[in-house]
């Protein structure tokens, strides 16, 4: 009788709820060894290869039927123990440790436990203890920003305005004011080039605007407005003498 309520209050120590419910301490922090080491093994008469959480940290990828962790503290570690078995079992309880321990799977009927034993295993896995390392955050890099013109809505004013003016004269006067005072991409100025008749009206404002462009990578924009490859190469050439 006693030894089926023992197994029943393993049980219930195993369950996945209770390891998430219960807070364990941090341990283990800034890179600290200890020289204590836990074995975990299954024995012949079970026959179950297991996955291995320390702490809820998995130690194996693999499942097997005995590994060995080395490099722990003394200190106080949530045991669990996963079977790769059809029901797959799982097991865990808390361990004390202060010196180099083994710790047994059991099995009664559907229960199973673990129990502290004194055999001599050869383990199939031997390994340092794996714990949670904190997450680093990832640091975008950052990005030079994104260049813009004049806004959209004055944009719209100011094209208008120019687009109303009779002649290229005039129009190169108040596009000339207009842009002094309102920096623009390569493509607002590009745009207001073509509001004009004459290659040499879109030329010189061309020319003039340069200055005042938020993404002058992007010049090559303005050869579109041109009918003459002349016109291009003396805006190239202007360019290159700045």
């Amino acid at each position: 009788m006693k030894k089926h309520l023992l197994f029943a209050l393993v049980l219930f120590l195993a369950l996945p709820s209770m390891a998430q419910s219960i807070k364990i301490r941090p341990k283990h922090g800034g890179g600290h060894q200890g020289n204590i080491s836990l074995t975990v093994i299954s024995p012949r008469n079970i026959n179950y290869r297991f996955w291995l959480y320390v702490d809820d940290v998995l130690q194996n990828e693999q499942p097997t039927r005995s590994i060995c962790i080395q490099n722990l503290v003394d200190d106080s570690y949530y045991i669990r123990v996963e079977l790769d078995n059809q029901q797959q079992n799982c097991v865990g309880q808390f361990v004390d440790l202060n010196q180099p321990q083994t710790l047994c799977i059991i099995q009664n009927g559907k229960l199973f436990g673990l129990e502290t034993t004194q055999a001599h295993v050869r383990p199939e896995l031997i390994q340092n203890l794996i714990v949670q390392q904190p997450e680093v955050p990832i640091i975008e890099p950052s990005l030079p920003p994104m260049p813009y013109g004049m806004n959209p809505r004055d944009y719209d004013e100011a094209y208008q305005l120019i687009s109303k003016e009779s002649f290229d004269s005039s129009k190169l006067t108040v596009a000339k004011q207009i842009i002094s005072s309102n920096p623009m991409t390569a493509r607002q100025i590009a745009d207001i080039c073509k509001l004009f008749s004459f290659e040499s009206n879109k030329l010189e404002l061309a020319k003039f605007a340069y200055g005042y462009c938020v993404d002058p990578n992007k010049y090559y924009l303005l050869n579109e407005v041109f009918t003459y490859d002349s016109s291009k190469r003396e805006l190239d050439e202007f360019i290159r003498g700045l």
